[in-house]
Formats: structure tokens, C-alpha cells, sequence
């Protein structure tokens, strides 16, 4: 009898090893762990490391979820993903100013208050030497 193919191709990479050997009766309450080959010095300015980032990211039973879409559902499901995802960007693009100068204000606020804290105190010194001479 002819012994079972191994999915696990010779160019497979670790993760692709990592995904392709989950199954949820085995593996499903293990903690994920992202199967990567970045390094501290990566930036999200070099395609690899980006590809590689979104490679390793997600755990295996929710890329067996997409997996499980047909092509209209995962092309709903990006159509709808990315108009939030650019709405919640616009949004916050367009409050940035705001939220900036709303800090800066704070900030000045939160300075005046610590000096007007420091010069009660100090009035509450002068208070109590002249109150223990009279």
C-alpha cells in the first residue's frame, strides 16, 4: 500500500508549514504563535518584510475561515474590509488637527495648574510663618 503524500512541499517555508499541519482537534487551543522570519531591523518600507508580516499574522483557523469563502464572499468581504478601513483612516486624518491642538491646550492647562499649585504653596508657607510670629 502506497503511503500518503505529504502536503508539505520541499519549498515550503516554516510557515507555510505552520498553517498547512493545523487542525483545530489538535492544534486549536494551542496560543498563536506569528511564524516570521522578520528581523528588528525590518521596516514596513520593504515589500518583503510587508508580505511576510501578512503571511505570518493571522492565526491558522481564521485563514482556514477565508479559505472556506467562495470568490464572491471573500470579494465582498475585501470590498467592505477596506471601505471601513478607509473611512476610519479619513476620519481620523480629518480629527487629527483637532485632537492635536485639543493636547496642546490640555498640556497648558495642566502647566498652569502645577504652577498655581506651587505659588498656593508657597502663600501657604509666608501664611503659617507670619501666623506663628503673631
Amino acid at each position: 500500500m502506497p503511503r500518503p503524500r505529504s502536503p508539505i512541499g520541499a519549498k515550503d517555508t516554516m510557515g507555510d508549514i505552520y498553517y498547512k499541519t493545523y487542525t483545530e482537534e489538535q492544534r486549536g487551543e494551542a496560543p498563536h504563535v506569528s511564524v516570521w522570519s522578520l528581523k528588528q531591523k525590518d521596516t514596513f518600507v520593504e515589500f518583503g518584510a510587508c508580505r511576510d508580516w501578512f503571511l505570518g499574522t493571522f492565526p491558522p483557523g481564521e485563514v482556514n475561515r477565508e479559505r472556506a469563502r467562495n470568490h464572491e464572499g471573500l470579494y465582498r468581504a475585501y470590498v467592505v474590509g477596506d471601505a471601513n478601513a478607509r473611512s476610519a483612516n479619513h476620519q481620523i486624518v480629518r480629527e487629527w488637527h483637532t485632537m492635536y491642538k485639543e493636547r496642546a491646550g490640555f498640556e497648558k492647562y495642566m502647566d498652569r495648574l502645577l504652577k498655581e499649585a506651587q505659588d498656593f504653596e508657597q502663600m501657604k508657607n509666608k501664611f503659617l510663618e507670619e501666623k506663628a510670629s503673631f
